[in-house]
């Protein structure tokens, strides 16, 4: 692409404090993103700076709003409120694209690109005067892991494209509608898992919700792991490994906690407490685990005091 000399001069001169925009930002970001946030930055090559020119957007070539640009993808749209509140500690938001959450320029048949934009100066720490970076305006793009999907997976389809195809934009835009649609259900999940249509249980949550609130009932809090879900289906795996009932491994665990073992044994995970009291009354009531089917995947499991637990066919 031929590119003006004139703007090719002011590039090589913007470019330099790009370059240290660009480090500065990218050492920030770590203390404000959540761990489970991803980030990325880029600053645009000169072809594209030119190009974006040549739309009449730029209302002075000298001081774009988007040489350097970086995005923050999180997790779903509750957390973008989150990473506003963030950014607002390290950034002065100059204005921002769409100015209003709740409200939009476009129309309801519309899918275009549209993720949330801050346009921002890096704010020059209370003890120092303020530095030739603190005073170039870049843009912050906001968006969640699905929108950030469809944008990486379609950007060069809709625009880098040589092929100029309505029906290629069509499709892409037909997906981007089915995403946000389905950020809209995992958004508004316990809501959706109400309704009359989806509010049902089987055989299966209705066990592992008793296991739960048995666990939290019997052991203290800071006891149980983060992930209380996985607990309970190793327990439940664990029941029927052996045949046995809920009901039969907490009458163990009741007669064990009141021999001050069960509950009380606090230097156990809650699944290896609940495999020693299966054990230890599986060995006093003599009871071997059932004869498995050849076709039934073995489990092997730590216990207390062996290195691995492996019941016999």
């Amino acid at each position: 692409m031929k590119i003006l000399n004139s703007v090719s001069a002011v590039y090589k001169e913007l470019f330099p404090l790009a370059v240290l925009l660009q480090k500065e930002v990218d050492k920030l970001m770590p203390s404000i993103k959540q761990p489970s946030w991803h980030y990325f930055s880029r600053i645009k090559s000169e072809e594209s700076f030119a190009q974006k020119l040549e739309t009449g957007r730029v209302e002075n070539i000298r001081e774009p709003d988007d040489l350097f640009a970086c995005t923050l993808v999180v997790k779903n749209k509750r957390e973008i409120l989150d990473a506003l509140t963030r950014i607002e500690t390290h950034f002065h938001i100059k204005f921002r694209k769409p100015k209003q959450y709740n409200f939009t320029t476009k129309d309801s048949s519309s899918f275009e690109f549209d993720d949330l934009k801050l346009y921002v100066h890096i704010k020059p720490p209370d003890y120092l005067p303020p530095s030739p970076i603190n005073t170039v305006l870049f843009e912050i793009q906001i968006k969640t892991f699905l929108e950030h999907a469809w944008s990486i997976t379609t950007h060069d389809l809709i625009y880098k494209s040589e092929d100029i195809s309505w029906s290629k934009e069509r499709v892409a835009f037909q997906v981007k509608a089915l995403l946000e649609l389905v950020e809209t259900s995992i958004n508004r999940v316990d809501i959706l898992s109400r309704s009359p249509e989806l509010a049902k249980q089987n055989l299966k949550t209705l066990t592992l919700n008793k296991i739960r609130d048995f666990l939290m009932a019997a052991f203290p809090p800071e006891s149980l792991p983060d992930d209380l879900l996985r607990l309970c289906n190793n327990i439940r795996n664990l029941l029927e490994y052996f045949h046995l009932s809920w009901e039969k491994i907490v009458e163990m665990l009741e007669k064990e906690t009141a021999r001050g073992r069960g509950a009380e044994t606090l230097d156990l995970s809650r699944t290896q407490s609940s495999f020693k009291q299966l054990f230890t009354r599986l060995r006093n009531l003599s009871i071997r685990p059932l004869n498995l089917p050849k076709t039934r995947k073995q489990r092997r499991y730590l216990f207390p005091g062996k290195s691995i637990f492996q019941p016999s066919q």
